[in-house]
């Protein structure tokens, strides 16, 4: 039995050696291009290495390099004369078959983990790794390092690849593509270095990983290069890895790269384990560390800042640019807050607040990088941000857009506007038409129905709920809207779960209700997802199940803790409102809520203002109702809008204004008064209500100036 499996684990071997040799890349290919010096040396080698001699074949190998670094097929042969001699050296140890198949498996498969960024250590087996002469003793010590290290040991070894020693170079390169696809981003910041040695070696490092995403900067380095034999090798690479590629413009390649890395959390720009930057100074290769919630965007704005270098007038560039970077302030304010919040309520250190607020001026120049830009680029922009489903960029862009100065006319209002008036997230539908509305729309402007309903929806913000809800089945959806609507809530829902998670975190909301069944992905995901981003960390989440799996989705979903409350798709509206939505939401904030309808109030001001082309009758009852909002900035203008509508039913709301005395605020009492007047203008004392005569002439008798003045218009407007 010992000897039957002595000999299967020497199958093992056998096999697992043919399979290093066969490896993808380590055969290499005849390239009809090689240059003649070179190719001898290859030959040379080759017919070295099929005698058994392995140590002169590598010699021969690493001679070819020394002529041409770039040459894949040269590094293809060091790679399987090293395996060889890795094989050859484990064959020949003390150890028993099986130790030689765990030292190999573990030579050749890396445990991903968490990397350690001990500059010190990294030194030190780096000195080691370039000393040592023992191949295996290397190779053990390469991967433990990547291991331990992963990418942060290529400013190390980029490092290496400036120095004039060839050796030096070639176990470089040998050891970042070890890396393999981690080393890819850091490999294209390194093309822009100062030193020919170092870009070289990046190009062959990035031939030989042949990673699609390296094919943009190897055409910028070949369109931005003076240098023949760089442009020579970075098309080569290119070609190597996309055949063709070298024929494709570089500043398309890296806009599309960019806006890829800005909306794919799943690309490359994700696979490190910390979040850092990376960049060159000079021949060095060095990183830091930035914000998780903005490493898409820096990512992608180093490819954008290529893609101008080239074309500096590049619009799709320039328009992505202000996309991305209103994008990085949303995620900011967004990120403040809830730390915020978090530290009220003892969650967070004051630490954290503080290093997000000393960044503050920073992230407002971030935003304000969008104001120089020309309206058509924020234009682009907005179309951007609606495509890409970037709700929070796309509101912040449209505000943008409202800032600058159009004349009237129904040219004034840009097409990303018109089109964000129909959008499906209420935010974008709110900002579009708040924009409208202080462009100066002429009467002909053709999607004037579009913009009353939306700010008529915002102006109701104040007192209503918001859930989020992610049913794939529509009468679900519909249903469960119906019961959040009898306790005050609206519910926008998301048939994808993939999509209602991108909407949980682009929009503030108050509940987050969703499927036991979600489709795709299973409902344990989508909540572990939801609790994991500091967004909806603490937002309550509902489970609805039917009633024969009610009891197992309870206990495989049920955490009334951390804030996750199972509920029978049966219930009743009541009971679920009194029982569990009144304490859920007692403690909701409604400012943001405030801050919308306070908006939307002087929107329709501004509009019912004289020459507005704008039917405002919709929105009339919406004002009214805004009257009973407790915050002034709602009241006020919604006041001023109501004096303009000239709409008597909205008479007995203002008169319960006036009443409130010294409850109400002198400014909020004055705009009811002059509202009053407006309404009832020239209708006589005996034409209104006696209740508006007594509120009129009780502010009179007032102490305030400002409330004598109000009432005495008012007088004068109703008349005798």
């Amino acid at each position: 039995m010992k000897h039957r499996s002595h000999g299967i684990l020497k199958g093992i071997l056998v096999a697992c050696i043919a399979m290093l040799l066969a490896m993808p890349g380590l055969t290499g290919t005849v390239d009809a291009q090689v240059r003649s010096d070179v190719r001898a040396l290859l030959d040379e080698g080759i017919n070295l290495f099929q005698q058994g001699k392995l140590d002169e074949a590598r010699q021969s190998f690493e001679r070819a390099l020394l002529l041409d670094i770039t040459s894949e097929e040269a590094l293809d042969w060091v790679d399987k004369v090293g395996y060889g001699e890795l094989i050859s050296v484990i064959r020949a140890g003390d150890d028993t078959l099986s130790g030689q198949m765990g030292t190999l498996l573990r030579l050749t498969s890396l445990e991903t983990k968490r990397r350690s960024m001990d500059e010190d250590a990294i030194n030190s087996v780096l000195d080691t790794y370039f000393s040592d002469e023992d191949l295996l003793e290397r190779t053990k010590l390469l991967y433990r390092a990547i291991s331990d290290h992963g990418v942060y040991l290529l400013p190390g070894l980029v490092e290496r690849l400036g120095q004039p020693e060839q050796k030096l170079r070639v176990l470089a390169i040998q050891a970042i593509t070890r890396i393999s696809d981690d080393a890819v981003l850091p490999l294209c910041r390194c093309l822009h270095a100062s030193e020919q040695g170092v870009v070289m070696g990046a190009v062959a490092a990035l031939q030989k990983i042949g990673h699609p995403v390296s094919v943009p900067s190897l055409r910028w380095l070949a369109e931005s290069t003076g240098d023949p034999l760089v442009r020579s090798a970075a098309n080569a690479a290119a070609d190597a890895i996309i055949p063709g590629s070298s024929s494709r413009e570089a500043y398309g390649l890296l806009t599309d790269q960019a806006h890829a890395f800005s909306i794919d959390g799943g690309k490359m720009v994700r696979t490190y384990h910390d979040p850092v930057v990376w960049m060159t100074d000079g021949g060095s290769l060095n990183w830091k560390s930035v914000e998780g919630w903005e490493l898409n965007e820096l990512r992608a704005e180093q490819f954008l800042a290529d893609a101008l270098s080239l074309n500096p007038s590049g619009a799709g560039a320039m328009a992505l640019n202000a996309c991305n970077q209103m994008a990085r302030w949303s995620e900011y304010r967004d990120v403040s807050a809830v730390i915020s919040n978090q530290v009220d309520a003892g969650d967070a250190d004051e630490s954290e607040l503080s290093n997000l607020r000393g960044r503050e001026l920073e992230m407002q120049r971030v935003r304000s990088s969008a104001y120089s830009m020309t309206p058509e680029v924020v234009d682009a922009a907005v179309e951007i941000a609606l495509t890409d489903r970037r709700p929070q960029a796309a509101i912040e862009l449209i505000k943008t857009l409202e800032s600058f100065d159009y004349s009237s006319g129904t040219s004034a209002v840009p097409g990303s506007v018109i089109r964000a008036l129909t959008y499906d997230h209420r935010g974008v539908r709110f900002a579009a038409a708040h924009a409208v509305a202080f462009m100066g729309a002429a009467p002909g402007f053709s999607n004037s129905d579009q913009v009353v309903p939306n700010l008529a929806e915002g102006l109701s913000d104040a007192s209503r709920k918001v859930a989020l809800t992610i049913f794939p089945d529509q009468d679900d959806a519909l249903r469960v809207g119906s019961l959040l609507a009898r306790a005050n809530i609206e519910s926008f829902n998301d048939e994808d779960p993939l999509r209602g998670l991108e909407r949980a975190v682009s929009f503030p909301k108050h509940i987050i209700a969703i499927s036991a069944e979600t489709g795709d992905m299973p409902a344990g995901e989508v909540i572990a997802r939801l609790r994991k981003d500091y967004r909806t960390r603490r937002t309550p989440i509902l489970v609805f199940a039917d009633q024969d799996s009610f009891s197992q989705a309870q206990q495989v979903y049920g955490d009334e803790e951390s804030g996750v409350f199972v509920v029978n798709r049966a219930i009743d509206a009541l009971r679920l409102r009194n029982d569990l939505l009144v304490g859920l939401l007692s403690d909701s904030d409604s400012s943001n809520g405030q801050a919308v309808a306070a908006m939307a109030a002087e929107a329709l001001h501004r509009m019912s203002m004289p020459g507005g082309g704008f039917d405002l009758s919709g929105a009339v009852d919406g004002a009214i109702r805004a009257l009973d909002d407790p915050s002034d900035a709602v009241r006020i203008p919604a006041c001023h809008a109501l004096a303009n509508l000239r709409s008597a039913a909205a008479s007995d709301a203002l008169v319960r204004i006036v009443s409130e005395g010294d409850a109400a605020s002198v400014d909020l009492r004055e705009a009811a008064l002059t509202a009053l007047g407006n309404i009832h203008r020239g209708a006589g004392a005996g034409g209104v209500s006696p209740a508006v005569i007594d509120a009129v002439k009780g502010a009179m008798g007032s102490s305030e100036v400002a409330l004598i003045q109000a009432a005495s218009r008012a007088m004068g407007l109703i008349g005798n």
